[in-house]
């Protein structure tokens, strides 16, 4: 494949395509971390859920007093 084969430019989309998707990932992971803790807390009862929220409200109030 000489340097001016038109396939390198197919080549560079490919990489440039991963990228963007491994790109993507890593940006909506924060997303997807709260949207499974949501789901998580809808499987539980409502009394443990409000004692996991509890134990999550008492840890940001430490950590920013």
């Amino acid at each position: 494949m000489s340097l001016h084969d038109p396939r390198w430019i197919l080549i560079a989309w490919g990489v440039v395509a991963v990228a963007s998707a491994v790109r993507f990932w890593k940006l909506t992971g924060p997303f997807r971390a709260r949207l499974q803790s949501q789901q998580r807390l809808a499987e539980m009862s409502p009394d443990q859920a409000r004692d996991s929220l509890e134990r999550s409200w008492r840890k940001s109030n430490a950590k920013y007093p």
